[in-house]
């Protein structure tokens, strides 16, 4: 038996959440001027904490520490205890592999790797425009001309995506 329905014309599939995977990240300005992020990856099995300090002056990680609240293996939290190998690694190009060298792989987590890259990601978009000035996710560098804000973003973020593709 068919379970769609027809909405407007379009045939829609019944479903059935069978689970969620949440990955919630926040930015914060320390009075020290770093960075500090902190993160959490939730679904049925993990409830992960990642907390990052970075220098924006340098783009380096100065402080990594997780957290595994809820987890499936018990030595899942000894795992956790590499987020500290996190410290020194500048935000930069080839940042992905040098997270998966110490975090990753058969020694580490996959999912602190990936909520590492995840809120890795969104330190560098925090930090766009710093280097000229405007502080972190500064309101007055979003709210320039979006060709000012090419021009001033454009080697930091160079093929990054199709806007910034090199030709």
């Amino acid at each position: 038996m068919n379970k769609d329905y027809i909405l407007a014309g379009e045939r829609i599939p019944v479903k059935r959440l069978v689970s969620k995977r949440d990955i919630g990240i926040e930015a914060f300005e320390l009075e020290n001027g770093n960075m500090m992020l902190e993160a959490t990856f939730l679904d049925p099995y993990h409830l992960i904490r990642l907390n990052l300090h970075i220098d924006p002056k340098t783009k380096t990680i100065v402080h990594a520490k997780s957290e595994f609240a809820n987890h499936p293996h018990g030595a899942c939290p000894l795992v956790g205890l590499k987020a500290k190998l996190l410290v020194g690694i500048k935000i930069e190009r080839g940042v992905t592999r040098k997270v998966s060298e110490r975090i990753g792989g058969s020694e580490g987590c996959i999912h602190l790797r990936e909520l590492t890259l995840e809120t890795i990601n969104f330190a560098a978009t925090a930090l766009i425009g710093y280097d000229e000035g405007f502080g972190l996710m500064s309101r007055d560098f979003n709210m320039l001309d979006e060709n000012k804000k090419f021009e001033l973003s454009k080697g930091l973020l160079k093929n990054s995506c199709a806007v910034y593709k090199e030709i």
